[in-house]
């Protein structure tokens, strides 16, 4: 099946909000603290609206959006320059295997670029499928730059 990305629009917000819940509930570390709809639609809604912000969304031949990915620009903390870092990636677990990841992650790189950005993060922090993830990221080229820990 062909699927096709493009810029999301606040009419997606509906079903981006369904599936970040579907993504919280897949991943064992998102699962621990409370999903909030609510929270989700305005991080979304300023992501749409903001040059700063990326939400693309990937959907079937039929216009039924399935996954995207979101990401923000931002001035690091000691520095003018910008950067990017994802905010989430995600299929629905049947839309998974194709090449809608990828394009998503590369048209998240092209926008950071276009934007300027020095440097241009993406992680893996669900707990899902995290080596085939970071897999693909690294054969899109990203490298490995740091390790995240918690308590």
């Amino acid at each position: 099946m062909t699927m096709g990305i493009r810029q999301a629009t606040l009419d997606d917000l509906p079903v981006l909000i369904n599936l970040g819940e579907l993504m919280h509930a897949e991943s064992p570390r998102f699962s621990r603290i409370t999903f909030s709809p609510a929270r989700l639609g305005h991080t979304l809604a300023a992501l749409v609206q903001s040059p700063m912000g990326f939400v693309w969304v990937t959907e079937t031949e039929a216009g039924e959006v399935v996954g995207g990915l979101m990401a923000t620009a931002f001035q690091h903390w000691a520095s003018d320059d910008l950067m990017t870092t994802d905010l989430a990636l995600f299929l629905a677990p049947e839309h998974r295997g194709g090449t809608a990841a990828a394009r998503l992650t590369r048209k998240y790189h092209q926008w950071a670029r276009d934007l300027g950005a020095k440097l241009i993060q993406q992680g893996v922090t669900t707990g899902v499928h995290t080596d085939q993830t970071v897999q693909l990221l690294e054969r899109l080229g990203m490298k490995r730059c740091g390790v995240i820990l918690e308590a």
